[in-house]
């Protein structure tokens, strides 16, 4: 049986704060006062703390590797779904009206606390973040957050932009250029025309950042890979975290489950369902991408994009939609 994690279980924060600290950042805010803080469990590259005041639990983000404007994209991206009742941290306002601070030279917020937690027991659980991510792209559809071109764009550009800065990282010039030469093959047979449906997506549909209460999602956390993209690249995402096990081969039953969830919300365009193929190579060149230095995660990504070759997109449509 899975592991259940609780939100607030405590890990090593990529930077330490002290009490004094908070308490001097609190000060800004009208939360209440300090009482207790310690470092949330989930959370790979920021630095992510509860906070304890006087007037509740609150979510202390610390950016330690962000430019201002890609923090001020999440933030703008967060405040637009809280006006929508979406169920994801919504910034809090300082003294001086804004919603980010600066700390040593890097960025901070402070965010309202949900309840919840990874809740790896319910079978059930793909079903509702496909639907809460379809509720997700019904809000978000065509609507662009201010400081857009901070963020990727999560297409073949940017694919190969990341990595080529990697390839330093790679122990050979030979297999630097077999790595590329593979990867630019690929990224040119994809076919993503730029009329496919468009919005702010999540990115990272991952397991970890969707929290449970009693059943359905109570909170969908981590925007850091949030972006002004294609909406279908949330829902390539979603298969590949929930039915693409990352050792193993696509799970079509569930995925058409999972996608059947999703279209319970929002119903996918019939050019979507028709690019669903490239999106999913798209996200695995992604991760080769980020990895083409290390050679266990590159050659299993690479692997995934051979799998998808062999299925072939006549095969891979008809198993998912027909």
């Amino acid at each position: 049986m899975a592991q259940i994690i609780k939100y607030n279980s405590p890990m090593t924060a990529k930077t330490s704060f002290t009490k004094e600290e908070l308490i001097r950042l609190l000060a800004d805010y009208n939360l209440g006062q300090y009482q207790d803080h310690k470092p949330f469990e989930q959370g790979a590259d920021q630095t992510n703390i509860l906070v304890v005041t006087t007037k509740g639990k609150y979510a202390f983000r610390y950016y330690e590797k962000r430019s201002v404007n890609y923090v001020l994209f999440e933030i703008d991206l967060l405040q637009y779904l809280a006006k929508h009742s979406y169920p994801c941290p919504a910034p809090l306002k300082n003294g001086q009206g804004g919603y980010m601070g600066m700390y040593n030279h890097k960025p901070f917020a402070f965010f309202a606390f949900l309840e919840g937690e990874h809740n790896n027991n319910d079978e059930d659980n793909f079903k509702e973040a496909a639907r809460v991510i379809g509720k997700l792209h019904t809000i978000t559809r065509d609507y662009k957050p201010s400081h857009a071109e901070a963020r990727d764009k999560y297409d073949p550009a940017s694919c190969l932009a990341y990595a080529t800065a990697h390839t330093h990282k790679i122990k050979t010039a030979t297999d630097t250029q077999l790595r590329l030469d593979w990867l630019k093959g690929e990224l040119c047979k994809l076919q993503l025309p730029d009329a496919l449906p468009k919005g702010a997506c999540h990115g990272d549909c991952n397991p970890t950042n969707f929290l449970y209460l009693h059943g359905p999602v109570s909170a969908v956390l981590d925007f850091d890979q949030s972006s002004y993209t294609y909406l279908l690249y949330d829902v390539a995402s979603l298969i590949y975290w929930w039915t693409w096990p990352d050792k193993g081969e696509i799970d079509f039953s569930q995925s058409r489950s999972l996608l059947e969830a999703y279209e319970s919300v929002r119903t996918l365009e019939q050019r979507e369902k028709e690019h669903l193929y490239d999106m999913l190579k798209m996200i695995n060149f992604m991760g080769y991408a980020w990895f083409i230095h290390d050679d266990e995660d590159y050659l299993n990504s690479q692997r995934k994009v051979e799998l998808l070759n062999s299925i072939g997109r006549e095969a891979f449509y008809k198993t998912l939609f027909e």
